[in-house]
């Protein structure tokens, strides 16, 4: 497993600030991972309105949780990307797991997400922690924790199944 990363003595300050629920300090905790976050969502979502409500869900879960936050090991922000994962994956949410696939030469994005909709929960939140976070392995490792190596695994599985979801069907034989 990846060593422990220490966030920044000034985060780790502002968050317990933060879990005293010192106006300032929350809205400067939040301030700072909602930009990130909000893309996150988007592009995950590609609704807007979907996405303000997953956020609000996302910031409203924080908040509840903030006391009990002890992830300095990989951060605010990736616990946020976290949330909103388990979030996104909640079929009572109305995320579809397994969203029909639209027909080639439409729109490549709802394609896209139609396809990371169909992966494992696993393959997708490594995905997205990877790809739409920009996370390094060891960073998604230690938030999920697993090893470097299985982070690695399972975004290779990922890619895989997301180019066979992707491709094209094969074309009939023709009859002679």
């Amino acid at each position: 497993m990846a060593p422990p990363v220490e966030v920044d003595r000034s985060q780790r300050e502002l968050i317990l600030r933060a879990q005293r629920y010192e106006a300032d300090a929350l809205a400067e905790l939040f301030e700072s991972s909602f930009d990130a976050v909000q893309h996150y969502v988007s592009t995950i979502v590609g609704d807007e309105a979907r996405a303000e409500e997953v956020l609000r869900q996302v910031f409203l879960r924080a908040l509840e949780g903030l006391p009990k936050f002890r992830r300095f090991d990989t951060g605010f922000e990736v616990w946020l990307f976290r949330i909103s994962n388990a979030i996104l994956a909640d079929p009572a949410r109305g995320t579809p797991s397994s969203a029909p696939l639209p027909p080639a030469g439409e729109d490549p994005e709802p394609r896209l997400r139609a396809a990371i909709a169909r992966l494992t929960p696993d393959q997708r939140e490594v995905l997205c922690l990877r790809f739409i976070a920009g996370l390094p392995a060891a960073t998604v490792a230690r938030a999920t924790g697993r090893r470097t190596g299985q982070v690695q695994a399972l975004q290779h599985r990922a890619l895989l199944a997301l180019g066979r979801l992707l491709a094209p069907p094969a074309a009939e034989p023709a009859e002679a």
